[in-house]
């Protein structure tokens, strides 16, 4: 190996990536658009392939622990096997929908895109690109049917999620809810909600117990035997009126 080659396989001199997106405000299923810029380093350097990776931090017990994960979302390749020229300069378009299980940018959760380089024997060289996640429609509309009925978001944060509730990913957004006015305030300690959205609606999944403390705990330890868990899905054409009236049916129901 020559030196300049063993100098790139330690990050020094070495191919960098770039990536520019055409916006970074979002909903999920949006369509994410940008260019990947390879730059390359002091001599040709032989990769794997160019990634892009969805990722956000998501929370898990661990023992007595509550450990912090960095959980990838969904993963798109860019380019294939391929070797960067020394000082070429190449530009990679791309384009994806962004994935319905995105969380959203509220509260403390975060949402980036990774970019990386797979090459061998070497640092990994990547760059990230933080994004807004704003609700779809029908996401806007449940939040805004949770403020009619007098509760207010007190948290957002990722959650590590027991096996029988998860779909594509081993977290999901946690939105928790407090009571500050209208027919439910004084009943409840807090109400926690998980939103799974898809392309024509949302399920959501409501946790409705005074003793609630943390989605994971209640998930594990309750659902399917306790009636504070209430399911419904809530359709794309569905108004503002009729959401909230489901909603409060189920809090009724189950509380």
């Amino acid at each position: 190996m020559g030196f300049r080659r063993l100098l790139s396989s330690i990050g020094i001199g070495a191919a960098r990536v770039e990536t520019r997106l055409e916006h970074s405000d979002l909903a999920p299923g949006d369509e994410v658009r940008g260019v990947v810029e390879v730059q390359g380093g002091d001599s040709d350097t032989e990769i794997d392939g160019i990634r892009l990776e969805v990722q956000t931090h998501y929370k898990r017990e661990s023992g007595d622990d509550t450990v912090t994960e960095t959980g990838t979302i969904e993963h798109f390749q860019v380019a294939g096997h391929t070797v960067v020229e020394a000082r070429n300069k190449d530009e990679l378009p791309f384009s994806f929908a962004l994935p319905y299980d995105t969380p959203l940018t509220l509260g403390r959760s975060s949402v980036w895109v990774r970019t990386a380089l797979d090459v061998k024997m070497a640092m990994d060289p990547s760059d990230s690109d933080a994004i807004t996640v704003r609700p779809t429609d029908t996401q806007q509309k449940i939040l805004d049917a949770f403020k009619r009925l007098g509760f207010i978001l007190r948290e957002a944060d990722n959650e590590d999620l027991p096996h029988r509730l998860r779909r594509n990913l081993p977290f999901a957004q946690e939105f928790e809810f407090v009571a500050r006015g209208g027919e439910f305030q004084g009943h409840f300690d807090e109400i926690e909600m998980v939103m799974f959205p898809s392309a024509g609606s949302v399920d959501v999944v409501l946790q409705i117990d005074r003793r609630a403390r943390g989605l994971g705990s209640f998930l594990s330890e309750q659902m399917g035997t306790d009636e504070s868990y209430a399911g419904l899905t809530i359709s794309e054409g569905q108004g503002l009126d009729s959401v909230a009236r489901a909603i409060a049916d189920n809090i009724r129901r189950h509380s």
